[in-house]
């Protein structure tokens, strides 16, 4: 508890930066990131502790009047994510935000550590006000962190845009805590718990709850600001943003879950579990898409926080058909797919920061051929682009493998054909899912680092200082420690759930889980042993044939290639946007820059946009239909005191008739 608090007061002090004296702008940025890696890794260790030897006390748990600070395993987990990745993209932005340097440095060091401290105390809120108190704070602050670049017309669209969206989001929240409270006791946490709440307000409350936490988290068709939000925001932000913000949204909703609304209801989990497929397929495919690097990574952030709830929401369909014994496995997959997918979304934004540091653009159709110029980055964006196409010994193929488990557990539960069928739509979305990102990152990693140079603007890229480089590699490190030994993760966040039944879980072998009806196992170990066998057997094959390799330019009809006859982005992508072309309506232009003959000599630029399908089939036309009937209120304010008088006296009429009829 001491450290806990003790590390929010550190994060206060950071903020001070924002008060400094301009002349010592650099002095103190480096103070609020020193405070912010000290905070944070209070912070972290505080929550492992707690969860590596649980005392059946709480973690925190202090009042302030009305006010309290109270957190359980729950709490923990999403703690100690915010530690980790507090003091990692901390250490990145030593060097990083150095770029600001007299562009407002000291408030954003400042912005930085409130940030992270107003995560923390949503994170450790232990009533409904505290909460909400909190996580406005939140709010606001990334709203001015987002708009930190204010003087660019998109970015103050951006945040505009991001904050509007999060204040519904908040309202929506803020009804469901009220529909809760007014049937509880008082509006602690600990009351709320044992509320009286039951049927149709039930679900008005969950309804509530599931459309804030799930616009916070990015859920489709809610996710309209993240893919502006991202590219917007400073890149260490982003990566903040993307890699704990997120998650704080699934630490709200499994709140409400696990304590206030419970599970006991089918068709909750049954919303959750769908909308979450179907965000990640969608998300992965607009991902695919994309040629702004940061926004590549915002949608790919849809689509894995699409994964986490609907590994969540298996959950709930499970626990809603009384089987309590086996929904851990669901619950503990969205818990360490999340933790996941923290720590490679953070090394991705880190590295899309790099990249653009280094080069002065986010478009990955510009570059190419930075794996010369940038190993150590190159290697490391490497990393995270493995994980999350969820290929071996990286951490992102722990969590889908645990979600994937998860639906074949729900597949031979299934009592009806009506489940059956959904489970065969998740199974289907998934394996979309999955296929589509590892294409997703091919393509980004592939353009962006590899082949030969496609502007000017790689020619003067650079690896980047060691701060950034540390940042990143310590992400690197942890992703393949996690799928390497997965185990150690995994029973950690397992314990979380011990009011539940475990068949099996974390082993020295890698992964078992016996739920489903039989026994399967996940073991890097065996993975590593097959490959090596698989190496063994193409080495002695190509040595006993005595095939030898000769390096050569590539045969190009007789010509030497060029830089511009390599795959671009789009045409990789092109495949999938014509195999998917009615959900993504491209809108295709091509402008003749030159025409100096009918057939030779033509230069001309093709131009290709993909409009997101919610953006605008839904928020445009609502956009329209409000300031429609905006219009024909105006006409009712006509400035004259005369006609304000005579609505005045038409409202008291209205009111003496409905008062005798009452």
């Amino acid at each position: 508890m001491d450290f806990m608090l003790i590390s929010l007061l550190i994060y206060l002090v950071g903020t001070v930066t924002i008060v400094w004296p301009k002349r010592t702008e650099l002095a103190a940025h480096y103070f609020g990131m020193i405070c912010s890696v000290v905070a944070s890794g209070l912070v972290a260790y505080s929550a492992l502790m707690y969860l590596l030897f649980p005392s059946g006390s709480w973690l925190v748990d202090t009042y302030w009047g009305s006010y309290s600070l109270q957190a359980d395993a729950w709490s923990s987990a999403f703690l100690l994510l915010t530690g980790v990745a507090g003091v990692i993209i901390s250490i990145y932005a030593m060097d990083y935000a150095r770029g600001y340097l007299g562009h407002r440095i000291r408030l954003l060091s400042g912005l930085w550590n409130l940030f992270l401290l107003s995560i923390v105390a949503v994170l450790i809120s232990g009533d409904a006000f505290t909460f909400i108190v909190s996580w406005e704070i939140m709010a606001l602050v990334s709203f001015l962190l987002v708009n930190h670049e204010a003087g660019k017309k998109k970015t103050v669209s951006a945040a505009y845009q991001y904050m509007v969206m999060t204040h519904i989001g908040t309202a929506a929240i803020m009804v469901a805590f009220y529909l809760i409270g007014s049937h509880s006791l008082s509006f602690s946490f600990g009351d709320m718990a044992n509320n009286n709440l039951n049927g149709f307000m039930k679900d008005v409350a969950f309804l509530c709850a599931f459309l804030g936490f799930a616009l916070k988290s990015g859920l489709m068709p809610l996710h309209i600001w993240l893919p502006n939000a991202h590219p917007a925001a400073p890149s260490h932000v982003s990566a903040l943003m993307s890699g704990v913000m997120l998650k704080v949204a699934l630490y709200g909703f499994g709140r409400f879950a696990f304590q206030f609304i419970g599970m006991d209801v089918f068709w909750h989990g049954l919303i959750v579990m769908v909308i979450g497929l179907i965000s990640a397929f969608l998300g992965v495919l607009y991902a695919t898409m994309e040629v702004d690097m940061k926004r590549i990574l915002a949608y790919s952030s849809v689509e894995n926080m699409g994964i986490i709830f609907s590994a969540f929401g298996c959950g709930m369909v499970l626990y809603a058909m009384q089987l309590h014994s086996i929904c851990v496995i669901a619950f503990t997959a969205a818990l360490v797919h999340a933790v996941s997918h923290s720590l490679m979304k953070g090394l991705l934004f880190m590295s899309a920061g790099s990249v653009m540091h280094a080069t002065g653009s986010k478009n990955i159709e510009l570059m190419g051929g930075l794996i010369k110029k940038m190993p150590y980055t190159a290697l490391f964006t490497l990393i995270g682009s493995m994980s999350l196409s969820s290929l071996p010994f990286t951490s992102g193929l722990v969590g889908e493998w645990l979600t994937l488990q998860s639906f074949i557990t729900l597949a031979q539960q299934a009592g009806n054909p009506e489940l059956r069928l959904l489970v065969i739509f998740a199974f289907v979305m998934l394996g979309l899912t999955g296929a589509t990102a590892l294409g997703c990152f091919v393509r980004m990693y592939g353009t962006a680092f590899l082949g030969r140079a496609r502007s000017n603007i790689v020619d003067k890229a650079h690896e980047m200082p060691v701060f950034m480089l540390v940042g990143m590699g310590l992400e690197a490190v942890l992703i393949v420690a996690i799928g390497v030994m997965p185990d150690i993760l995994v029973n950690i966040m397992q314990q979380i759930f011990s009011g539940f039944a475990v068949v099996s879980m974390g082993t020295p072998l890698g992964i078992i889980w016996g739920g489903s009806g039989h026994y399967a196992i996940y073991s890097p170990g065996i993975i590593f042993a097959v490959f090596v066998l698989m190496g063994l057997f193409m080495v002695a094959a190509l040595y006993r044939s005595g095939t030898f390799v000769r390096k050569d330019v590539t045969w190009n009809c007789g010509t030497v290639p060029t830089s511009r006859q390599q795959y671009s982005a789009t045409g990789f992508s092109k495949p999938l946007r014509r195999a998917f072309e009615d959900i993504l309506t491209p809108k295709r232009r091509l402008t003749y820059l030159r025409k100096e003959h009918a057939y030779f000599g033509r230069k001309l630029r093709y131009d290709l946009e993909i409009p997101d399908l919610f953006n605008d089939k839904l928020y445009k036309p609502i956009q329209q239909l409000m300031i429609n009937y905006s219009s024909a209120f105006h006409r009712v304010q006509e400035g004259s005191v005369s006609i304000y008088i005579g609505y005045t006296m038409i409202a008291m009429i209205v009111v003496l008739i409905w008062g005798v009829l009452l």
